[in-house]
């Protein structure tokens, strides 16, 4: 997701205060970041052009990648290796949740008949580290590491819920309000109201603002005292009606919650 002028203004002016700041490797690390689905290859000029870098810059990076393994390239036109998904893993690994989530999101979602998922914040955005199903086929297939944008998501919303206000409300400027569905939220207050009701109830509801036909219902994951993740479950509109979801899905959810949570804690 496209960072704000407001943001990008104010990593520069950290950048500038900081000596131990190393810009190689944010540029490094920036032409990592163009890859991916919609993007799985690009030319030299184009990665310049993108990132406004020189093109001796940019064939250093891309030559220092290709000699780790992180990158190779054909025909002029580059493309990642399997070796990046070792810095995810890295990450995976290291986290509680994603850990020993796996088995117990399998038994919550065949006990719910539901995709149940983790999820934790990343600046705007949520990204999945754990996922359990009841089947082999689902119509919504969401892998661990995608990322979604946490306006349309309830474990967004429930994640954005665990901000302080004033940090919410600096999360909040600028944000882009893009339409997935006719029932996307559109703006900064209505995230906002969408936010305090999670925040109030303890939970947040999805009726098919990312997919249509998919609602779901979230919660907390908490470490430490301290909110660090979010449990969701989600289901077909023709098996889960909003009022189902809180009568049946959210009291499960919230024991599975607590569970996962002293679970995680033990590895601590």
């Amino acid at each position: 997701m496209a960072k704000s002028k407001t943001q990008t203004g104010e990593q520069e002016g950290a950048r500038a205060v900081d000596d131990d700041f190393i810009p190689s490797l944010e540029k490094g690390l920036a032409v990592l970041e163009l890859f991916g689905s919609d993007n799985p290859d690009w030319t030299l000029s184009q990665i310049a052009r993108e990132l406004k870098l020189t093109p001796g810059t940019t064939r250093r990076i891309l030559r220092t990648l290709e000699k780790l393994g992180y990158a190779v390239a054909d025909e002029g036109r580059f493309c990642l290796t399997p070796r990046v998904l070792k810095l995810g893993f890295s990450y995976l690994s290291s986290q509680p949740f994603a850990t020993i989530a796996k088995p117990l999101l399998t038994q919550l979602a065949r006990r719910l008949n539901a995709t149940c998922c983790i999820t934790v914040l990343d600046e705007r955005d949520v990204v999945y580290i754990a996922r359990g199903t009841h089947k082999p086929i689902e119509p919504f297939y969401v892998h661990v590491g995608a990322r979604l944008p946490a306006y349309a998501t309830a474990p967004g919303k429930v994640l954005l819920a665990g901000l302080a206000p004033d940090v919410l409300d600096e999360r909040l400027k600028g944000w882009d309000f893009q339409s997935f569905t006719p029932n996307t939220l559109s703006s900064a207050a209505a995230l906002k109201a969408d936010v305090e009701e999670a925040r109030s109830k303890g939970y947040a509801l999805n009726d098919q603002e990312i997919f249509l036909g998919q609602r779901s219902i979230a919660v907390p994951l908490s470490l430490g005292g301290v909110q660090a993740a979010s449990i969701v479950a989600a289901a077909s509109v023709s098996s889960a009606s909003l009022d189902r979801l809180v009568a049946d899905l959210l009291g499960p959810l919230q024991e599975a919650a607590i569970e996962i949570e002293q679970a995680a804690s033990s590895l601590l």
